[in-house]
């Protein structure tokens, strides 16, 4: 069978939220190509995975301009153009890869298509090329709405297959705990896939009086604001008598290692210092959030998007968590949560409670046959 993915999106997330599925077609025999635009490659690399380029020529950035018939795509700064920014983002994403996935699934012999949860240019060229489409859920979240959007960029795409929406994918699968996936989806266990790095002894052991994680993401910091707050955040945390660790690319981090000495900053794999933590702060990142889940991690979310709001409602209602909403999340609010969180001994049962339950569902390599089951039991049109 010859699995052909697309990591869609510009974070590394999106190529590390696919990678295990990818590794255990691998593994089981089968043969993987992952398809994305250019600025991802090395993610894809990275995580021992081959790349093709989709698009090229165009970054998921300067895709963002206006155009004849498209409106220009700017950054929601209130909750009601999240929706519309979510759908006009990744549909045109969605319509700029359309040809080059249907061209490559072709010329290589396809049988199987497989992306993220916003990877609609692959659903509809699956749709497009009469094969199986798997979507797997990309992280945590659950967010609708933003659908008509991608109809909307992708009425070009969509008419080829004779619709104006988006096609039923032929498997689901939901790398959420049981406990707070959708029992509509084959659940699946996520395991960490990440950049490969050194890892330090430091990062094995927990050191005695505690340690805090903070992260602000793999891509946020395009946004000049973002370092100021972290630089900020940490004058607070530095206070509470925990090891701060701040999981950050190489760039960045000689700026944070230069104000607080103390902190240890870098590109850290989060499956490696997690353990260690007795809490992770991030700006409700996805994979971060299953990075945590998995090693019974406490988190504290930063929710810049009303859009999250559902999915961390569940997350905080199971009590493993706490989320702060936008302006809620100042350096002090943040640093006083963290405190309440550090001295509640039930976060941490519930983090481990959670973390029980994400045992319960299937490894990648345990739904390799589920996919296999596609090409031997097609499902007629």
């Amino acid at each position: 069978m010859r699995a052909l993915f697309y990591a869609a999106g510009t974070s590394p997330a999106s190529a590390f939220a696919i990678a295990p599925l990818a590794s255990a077609l691998r593994t089981a025999g089968h043969e993987v190509l992952v398809a994305s635009f250019e600025e991802m490659s090395s993610a894809v690399l990275g995580v021992g995975l081959p790349s093709v380029v989709v698009a090229a020529g165009h970054t998921t950035d300067d895709i963002k301009v206006a155009a004849p018939g498209r409106p220009a795509i700017e950054y929601p700064h209130q909750p009601e153009q999240e929706m519309p920014f979510l759908g006009h983002w990744f549909g045109r994403q969605g319509s700029y890869v359309f040809e080059d996935l249907v061209e490559v699934a072709r010329v290589w012999g396809a049988d199987v298509i497989i992306a993220g949860s916003l990877g609609h240019g692959a659903e509809v060229a699956a749709k497009y090329l009469d094969v199986p489409f798997v979507r797997q859920s990309w992280d945590v979240f659950d967010i609708h709405g933003y659908e008509k959007y991608v109809c909307e960029e992708m009425a070009t795409q969509l008419a080829l297959i004779g619709s104006n929406s988006l096609p039923e994918p032929t498997l689901q699968l939901d790398i959420c705990p049981p406990s707070l996936g959708s029992d509509k989806s084959t659940l699946m266990r996520w395991t960490p896939h990440n950049s490969p790095c050194v890892i330090e002894k430091w990062m094995l052991e927990a050191p005695e009086d505690g340690r805090i994680c903070l992260t602000m993401g793999s891509f946020r910091y395009a946004d000049p604001r973002v370092m100021g707050r972290m630089l900020d955040l940490l004058k607070e945390l530095t206070t509470l008598g925990r090891e701060v660790v701040v999981a950050i690319g190489e760039d960045k981090a000689q700026l944070i290692r230069d104000r607080f000495p103390n902190v240890r900053a870098g590109w850290i794999p989060l499956e490696f210092i997690l353990p260690g933590c007795d809490l992770i702060i991030h700006p409700a990142g996805g994979l971060t959030a299953i990075n945590a889940i998995n090693s019974a991690t406490p988190q504290l979310l930063l929710n810049p998007f009303e859009a999250f709001i559902p999915t961390l409602r569940r997350l905080t209602q199971q009590g493993s968590a706490r989320s702060l909403y936008r302006d809620e999340g100042t350096p002090t609010a943040v640093a006083d949560a963290a405190a309440e969180m550090l001295a509640e001994p039930r976060y941490v049962l519930q983090a481990e409670e959670l973390a029980r339950d994400a045992l319960r569902a299937p490894t990648a390599a345990g739904v390799v046959s589920s996919i296999e089951d596609l090409l031997l039991n097609p499902t007629p049109a």
